[in-house]
């Protein structure tokens, strides 16, 4: 992610930038985990002077998917997963320690032209599990 300031990055995608969304905001800019919303309200409770909730957590990140700021992406059954690469990309999940890492859009041939007349595809996403070595 380029350098910028939180305050920015949330203004430049029309959100307002309170105290909260910015702490949230900050920390998944800053992570390549891949984190869930409940990783993400532990992560950063105690940054914050006030009590921070679970439901200002999940709706600051609501706003920010609906504002393009973020992207939710599902890698595997379970909660939603928070990314602020929101370019097209693609996942490889190392199922021995449980880390995401990023692949390039360009990595994967794209399919889409293969299905046919009868789809129109929008987006696509690929997830790769294997043994990172």
């Amino acid at each position: 992610m380029e350098n910028i300031s939180v305050e920015k990055f949330l203004q430049r995608h029309g959100v307002k930038p309170t105290p909260q969304r910015m702490v949230i905001a900050e920390y998944v800019m800053n992570t390549k985990r891949h984190p869930t919303a409940d990783q993400i309200f532990q992560a950063v409770a105690e940054q914050l002077p006030v009590a921070l909730s679970r439901a200002t957590v999940y709706n600051t990140l609501n706003i920010l998917v609906e504002a393009g700021a973020l992207k939710e992406v599902y890698l595997e059954s379970g909660p939603a997963r928070y990314d602020a690469k929101v370019e097209d990309h693609h996942h490889f999940i190392d199922l021995k320690s449980g880390q995401v890492f990023d692949i390039e859009a360009d990595k994967v041939k794209a399919l889409a032209p293969d299905l046919g007349s009868g789809f129109k595809v929008h987006h696509y996403s690929v997830t790769f599990f294997g043994e990172r070595s």
